[in-house]
């Protein structure tokens, strides 16, 4: 009897451990989005991000830009020297019925923050492709509670409500390679 409890038992274990083994193989292969997304500066060239009124109108106090409007319901925010010395990349466009929220362009290297992930694909052994929608975090007291919302593109063009696109390469271990259009 004692013999039969123990080969029941043991059964079990190997069934469990077995189960274990396979599902550890089921793994990411080591790559996980968020960290490899949050871990370290990413170089963004062009790329443009949204912000809300109150950045908006806290950046214009701090001195960051001067709005001046253009007509048709348009603004912009002129950079000064300490918008452009954050790595803003053009002048902020207000009004824009497209996007509808004011949006700049960004030119450096940032710390990223993930809100949601999107899907994930193998291109090849070495490289994967992923969309997420981001924040960008720019060190200024005017940004820090909420990082300003990368846009994705749709169509060509810069669309809020897409998530952008990013290369990842394994070299040692995952990098953000580029921001894929």
């Amino acid at each position: 009897m004692v013999v039969n409890v123990f080969l029941k038992n043991a059964a079990k274990l190997q069934v469990v451990f077995l189960a274990c083994l396979i599902l550890a193989g089921c793994g990411g292969g080591g790559f996980d989005l968020r960290g490899v997304l949050e871990s370290r500066p990413v170089r963004l060239d062009g790329e443009q991000v949204v912000m809300d009124q109150g950045q908006l109108d806290c950046g214009a106090r701090d001195d960051l830009w001067n709005i001046s409007p253009l007509g048709d319901g348009r603004t912009v925010g002129r950079l000064t020297q300490k918008g452009r010395d954050l790595h803003f990349g053009d002048d902020i466009q207000i009004g824009d019925p497209v996007v509808g929220m004011p949006y700049v362009q960004l030119h450096g290297s940032f710390l990223l923050k993930m809100y949601r992930a999107g899907s994930i694909r193998d291109v090849d052994e070495w490289s994967k492709l992923a969309d997420a929608k981001v924040g960008v975090k720019i060190e200024h007291s005017c940004f820090e509670a909420n990082p300003l919302v990368l846009m994705g593109i749709r169509h060509g063009q810069f669309d809020l409500t897409v998530n952008p696109v990013f290369r990842f390469k394994m070299d040692q271990e995952w990098q953000v390679d580029q921001v894929v259009h």
